[in-house]
């Protein structure tokens, strides 16, 4: 089951270097934080624990997001250890580091094969681009035993997996067409990240309804 935490988008775009900007190669990077992509792992009650479906229920990003993070690589050549050096020197993250530093070495391999004439000295080139990071959330649901829960047997908000409290109406809520329950802060929050289907059942529902108190 593939459930790594973070995804990562390199996008470069490379060309020759402005003979102003000196004999080094140069590589603006601005990295993106803050995106999440939230996902629901079906599992059966009855499963050996290899039989699982993972769907993706949508993307968003926190808001007010954080700040980005830019920096400036200056690199004498495109050696694999020179490169990954200079990056862990400023992102401080191995995995990271080794990441990026393999995109940009593609991107140089693929600029210098477009030289007509490889016998003359390589000329510097010019990076800019983004790396997006994005966190992946995984929840889990028992598929059997979430279809046979009615409203007031579920005790449990599927989406904080907190204890929901049925005495206070005032603090949960229920879906209008499979009734199961959740606290209206959790569901609100869902209903702007996902495709307005019910965490447990994944029934559709009508989003102008789904606060309605029970």
């Amino acid at each position: 089951m593939n459930t790594e935490s973070i995804k990562l988008e390199v996008n470069l775009a490379v060309t020759s270097q402005d003979p102003s900007l000196g004999l080094l190669s140069t590589v603006k990077i601005t990295v993106k934080r803050g995106y999440f992509e939230e996902f629901i792992i079906e599992k059966n009650d009855d499963d050996d624990g290899d039989h699982h479906s993972i769907k993706s229920v949508g993307s968003y990003r926190i808001s007010p997001p954080g700040p980005d993070s830019k920096f400036i690589l200056k690199l004498r050549t495109f050696e694999p250890k020179d490169v990954y050096r200079t990056l862990h020197s400023q992102l401080h993250d191995r995995l990271l580091s080794e990441y990026i530093a393999d995109e940009i070495l593609v991107q140089a391999l693929r600029q210098r094969s477009k030289s007509s004439n490889l016998s003359l000295p390589q000329q510097p080139l010019f990076m800019k681009g983004t790396v997006k990071l994005t966190q992946k959330v995984y929840n889990v649901v028992h598929r059997n035993s979430a279809l046979s829960l009615s409203a007031t047997d579920l005790t449990t908000c599927a989406i904080c997996l907190e204890d929901l409290d049925l005495s206070r109406t005032e603090d949960y809520c229920h879906l209008p067409n499979c009734s199961h329950c959740y606290h209206e802060e959790c569901l609100n929050k869902w209903v702007d990240r996902s495709n307005g289907t019910c965490p447990l059942c994944r029934e559709q529902f009508d989003k102008q309804r789904e606060t309605e108190p029970n």
